[in-house]
């Protein structure tokens, strides 16, 4: 009998235990600052400052989460590998290890939301999502990204995959640098004011099944960047693909509509 009731006291502890595991991870939620451990967001989220998941850690955000950000300001900034003010003093999520937004097709996760400036007359209150380092297991899927500088940047050989996501009412969608080369597809990205996905620096996104509406530029690509642009639907855009500065691109079976312009080479022959 003693040694049983061992048994289920051990048993009893160890469930305790797990369950007080499962909570704190739950519970734990940084919105400003580095993560010092896995976390899984859910529900309603106000971000507050740059919020940085370091190399080894991974954060998991929930199908329903709708996360916010305190407009034009932050209260922690880290320091970001970005060409001129690109995101700074505003928030950022900063992907050093691995981001999981785990959307569903009929319960996505929400990524900004309308806040009016009136000094500025615009709607853009936040950064943007920032991958930097490998990101190997990042996924960005069933997401609706919206009022940011720029949606997702990928940068320093980053690897995520972004999916069946809305992308929109941003300056940039996507923009990619420097050895980078994002999976790109499946994506309603429209109504951005500048580009819709902007490839630069040596980087090799993979463009593809994407329905790219009413932006400025559809998909442009520059500075020695070869992205794969393969069978996207470009509506409406002034310009739908803009070649510039010695990049080269791979552009098979797309369908074009109603761009002011379907295909612009500005490269130097």
């Amino acid at each position: 009998m003693e040694m049983k009731n061992c048994l289920k006291i051990i048993v009893v502890v160890l469930f305790s235990l797990c369950m007080t595991a499962q909570v704190v991870s739950g519970e734990t939620t940084t919105t400003s600052g580095i993560l010092i451990q896995d976390e899984m967001w859910s529900g309603n989220v106000y971000v507050t400052g740059d919020v940085v998941i370091p190399e080894g850690i991974t954060l998991v955000i929930l199908a329903g989460t709708a996360i916010s950000f305190t407009p034009n300001q932050s209260d922690y900034d880290a320091e970001l590998p970005l060409l001129a003010e690109l995101g700074r003093g505003k928030c950022n999520l900063v992907v050093q290890g691995n981001l999981r937004i785990e959307g569903e097709k009929d319960k996505v996760v929400t990524v900004g939301d309308p806040v009016y400036d009136l000094e500025r007359q615009n709607r853009i209150s936040w950064g943007g999502i920032i991958f930097e380092g490998v990101n190997a297991l990042s996924i960005v899927r069933h997401a609706k990204i919206r009022y940011a500088d720029v949606a997702i940047v990928c940068l320093n050989s980053s690897s995520p995959r972004i999916v069946n996501n809305t992308i929109t009412e941003n300056d940039v969608g996507v923009m990619t640098f420097d050895f980078s080369s994002p999976r790109i597809n499946e994506n309603k990205i429209h109504h951005n004011t500048l580009w819709a996905v902007s490839c630069y620096d040596c980087s090799f996104p993979m463009i593809s099944q994407n329905i790219i509406t009413a932006n400025l530029v559809g998909i442009g690509s520059q500075d020695f960047s070869f992205p794969t642009i393969n069978s996207n639907t470009l509506n409406n855009n002034k310009v739908a693909i803009l070649l510039q500065n010695s990049c080269g691109s791979s552009i098979l079976k797309n369908h074009f509509q109603e761009n002011a312009q379907r295909l612009r080479d500005d490269r130097k022959s």
